[in-house]
């Protein structure tokens, strides 16, 4: 008998035992104790299994037969694999509470195929009922402790596995944190003044600022952002001044580390005079910190971003940031909120600012594979492998002969003990299903410490493979930095799309399955046919060269703050009202185009406007784009030259000189430049170019003489 076995051997034992309780008052220690094993069960994860016809059948007797016997229901089974488990109100008002504890509990994982879809349904008939009897008699004994038993604890991460629409799931869960976490009384309307002649303050509110996914996809949002046209604001609701954290300070007017009581939060944030507030936090998975905070109105303009998954369902967030190769004609219907389409994915990411070298070197031997064979890689979280991925990464493994998966978490804070082991060996079950061998899946040892690890691991692999329908984003970016071929799978929400909308910049569609067929197909044939395989590997690795959009910060900052602004105009235009109703997303207009030569000219005109610092920014990123441009190092050597910067000045005249002899300024310069730090060799050596170019110029002479 395997353990989860025997748990629920026990389970039924200890469930017919308190369904001999006697009906005693409710207070009974025999009761209490009951319910302590019924919300440890719970959390246990062991329920996560399939469900039993049995089981189920016996719960539903069982449950006609008063409180004991609906406690030991509850035992048996979670409740969201068990349609017939009693409404709220057939239940005792003094086990409410852990009654809809019990009916929230998050499941670990699912272990059969079409349990995402279950429970996304049964989660929105439970919250539709919640709601109803939170509206039948608001302010009933212990309504904040029965709903507080669902906001502790409630989760929307395994929601975001069912590939289908969130939003009513959304403002369910909206309305609930309302009642609970909300300050009633609280509906403060903020003063909304045109911006005309003054920066718009704008304040960016994270959970840490720090080595974490939040601060690499909200760091691009405000690093590049204009000082003359923005004021920057960071608030971190926990800070302790780590090298992540003092880069983003640099990159901001002002740092305000957050107190932890909800009324000075407020209180400072308010005081600020923020015309616009971004969530840089995930809003949607649990009620933490930020979620709070999101609920009252601090700025005229409130945004949520990429980094929250789904539609918010909150009332004080106006705007959501996605990209137009995220979205669908339809995504706008999706969103509580307004949509704004930034160009390309919708999210950028900067890891740059915590980049360090890794600390342990891998081989394939040194994690007992074979030194040939194809192997497969992932670095998906735990909870995005659902049975549906499990049994498309097995066929594949059936596919190709002598192929092994190697799966490392990406998230630091990867679970040990049981629930991984319960894992493992539901992942095991699949493959053995399908004729698979268990030494073909290679689980990764542990968290690793720096993400240079994380590549290091998954540079050993051929092929990465993301999950569907909830697919990976900054996952990704590991295996395309690498040149490693991904496969992914789009759906018709944002999450199921960020990974095809990375490729999509690539432009690389044919790495972008429409369903488990083709997701099947596509991997299939870069196991199997290593020439391909190789083409993939070269175009991919000559495109990230190239600065993709979702690396590009600069690009990232200006979209959001160009749309920002029109946005802002349009509120202060139209009002509240209309602007949220309007069911247009808003889109770039004039957003700076990221390409080459318009950031050269921006830069150039940005250089004679005495911005250079700024003008540096769109030289190097235009460079970045494409480096054989004489002219473009010259300007840069320009730039560098006037911020003091010789000796990066020199390199660049070097570059354009390379590609250019005949340019007489960049000859000039360098020999300028090289008799400023002293290197009269090569100021004389440029000069005589210089001379030779222009015989008549008296320039070149002048150095000569020196």
């Amino acid at each position: 008998m395997d353990l989860s076995q025997e748990f629920l051997t026990t389970r039924r034992a200890a469930g017919e035992a308190i369904a001999r309780l006697p009906r005693k008052e409710m207070h009974s220690l025999l009761a209490y104790d009951a319910r302590q094993l019924v919300q440890e069960i719970s959390r246990s994860g062991v329920q996560d299994r399939a469900a039993e016809t049995a089981d189920l059948d016996r719960a539903t007797a069982l449950a006609r037969k008063g409180w004991p016997g609906q406690l030991a229901a509850m035992l048996l089974t979670p409740a969201w694999q068990w349609p017939s488990a009693p409404l709220l109100l057939e239940v005792p008002k003094w086990l409410l509470v852990d009654y809809v504890g019990w009916l929230f509990t998050v499941p670990q994982s699912f272990c059969a195929v079409g349990q995402a879809e279950t429970y996304s349904a049964y989660t929105v008939t439970r919250l539709e009922e919640l709601v109803r009897w939170m509206n039948r008699a608001p302010g009933v004994d212990a309504e904040t402790e029965v709903i507080g038993a669902y906001v502790t604890q409630a989760s929307a991460i395994p929601l975001y596995c069912s590939p289908g629409d969130l939003r009513r799931h959304a403002e369910l869960r909206s309305l609930l944190y309302q009642r609970v976490l909300g300050q009633p009384g609280d509906r403060k309307e903020v003063p909304l003044a045109p911006r005309e002649g003054r920066r718009l303050r704008i304040g960016f509110v994270n959970r840490v600022f720090g080595p974490q996914t939040e601060t690499s996809t909200t760091l691009p949002t405000f690093e590049h952002l204009d000082p003359e046209r923005w004021e920057v604001m960071l608030f971190a609701c926990v800070s302790d001044g780590n090298a992540v954290e003092e880069h983003c300070r640099q990159h901001a007017a002002e740092f305000f580390p957050l107190p932890q009581e909800m009324e000075s939060q407020l209180a400072i944030l308010r005081a600020a005079g923020l015309d616009v507030v971004i969530f840089g936090t995930n809003l949607t998975a649990d009620a933490n910190a930020v979620t709070r905070l999101a609920l009252h109105r601090i700025a005229p303009l409130q945004v949520a971003t990429q980094t929250s998954c789904s539609t918010t369902g909150l009332a004080e967030i106006d705007l959501f940031v996605s990209g137009t190769l995220a979205e669908t004609a339809q995504g706008a219907a999706r969103y509580s909120e307004r949509l704004v389409l930034l160009p390309g994915p919708g999210q950028c990411f900067n890891f740059n600012a915590n980049r360090q070298d890794p600390q342990h070197t891998f081989t394939r031997a040194s994690l007992g594979l074979p030194e040939t064979g194809l192997l497969f890689v992932s670095a998906a979280h735990r909870s995005k492998i659902i049975p549906e991925v499990q049994h498309a990464w097995a066929r594949l493994l059936a596919a190709v002969p002598g192929a092994h998966l190697l799966w490392h978490p990406f998230n630091p804070k990867w679970p040990a003990g049981q629930p991984l082991e319960s894992f493992r060996t539901g992942f095991q079950r699949v493959l053995t299903s399908h004729g698979v061998e268990d030494s073909r899946l290679v689980f990764s040892s542990g968290p690793l410490p720096t993400r240079a690890d994380v590549q290091a691991l998954l540079g050993l692999g051929d092929v990465y493979l993301d999950t569907f329908p909830f697919g990976g984003a900054s996952s990704l970016v590991d295996p395309l930095e690498l040149g490693l071929p991904v496969v992914t799978c789009d759906g018709q929400t944002m999450r199921s799309r960020v990974g095809g909308s990375l490729l999509r910049s690539l432009e690389l569609p044919e790495l972008i399955a429409s369903d488990a067929e083709g997701y099947h197909a596509i991997a299939l044939q870069l196991a199997l046919d290593p020439d391909h395989r190789a083409s993939v590997r070269a175009k991919l690795q000559e495109r990230m060269g190239r600065l993709p959009i979702f690396l590009d910060a600069l690009a990232g900052s200006d979209a959001l703050g160009d749309l920002l602004e029109t946005a802002y105009d349009e509120l202060v235009q139209v009002g509240r009202a209309a602007f949220r109703s309007n069911p247009l997303p808003l889109r770039a207009g004039r957003t700076t185009p990221a390409d080459p030569l318009a950031r050269h000219v921006l830069g150039r005109a940005l250089l004679d406007a005495g911005r250079t610092d700024r003008a540096i920014d769109y030289l190097l990123a235009a460079i970045q784009h494409t480096n054989d441009n004489p002219d473009l190092w010259l300007d840069l050597a320009r730039a560098l030259k006037m911020t003091g910067r010789i000796s990066e000045a020199i390199q660049a005249l070097e570059a354009s000189l390379r590609m250019n002899e005949n340019q007489l300024e960049g000859w000039l310069m360098l020999a300028e430049l090289a008799q400023t730090v002293g290197v009269m060799d090569l100021a004389r050596d440029a000069a005589g170019i210089a001379q030779k170019l222009a015989p008549d110029d008296p320039r070149p002479a002048a150095f000569l003489r020196s």
